[in-house]
């Protein structure tokens, strides 16, 4: 699976950036301005853009797997309750059924 070799890369990358950041030289009198920190820190940038764009692939990934999970799975059972709120949640008594039925039925026969 792509996605987890990508999870592994991630993993692996977020251990070089603290390694890297762990190595990073604390500023001093002598250096001020942390010069000799200059090369690990474009190091570690370069390596936290590389994983914020792994982090957005796996998340598209994972996003388009999901959606094709959801179209070719299970079946979604959304519908508009009476207060207008869309919900999966199955209605179980037989008198809201019946009645929705009933609508349902006086719909079809003033369209046709």
């Amino acid at each position: 699976m792509k996605i987890n070799k990508l999870k592994k890369d991630i993993k692996k990358q977020r251990e070089i950036n603290l390694e890297l950041f762990n190595s990073i030289p604390v500023p001093s009198h002598k250096d001020p301005r942390n010069e000799k920190a200059e090369a690990i820190l474009k190091q570690w940038r370069d390596g936290s853009n590389k994983l914020k764009g792994m982090l957005r692939e796996l998340q598209e990934m994972e996003l388009a797997n999901n959606k094709s999970i959801n179209e070719h799975g299970k079946d979604q059972n959304i519908f508009i309750n009476g207060f207008g709120e869309a919900t999966k949640r199955n209605i179980t008594c037989n008198s809201y059924k019946r009645t929705e039925k009933r609508t349902e039925k006086e719909i079809l026969k003033f369209i046709s």
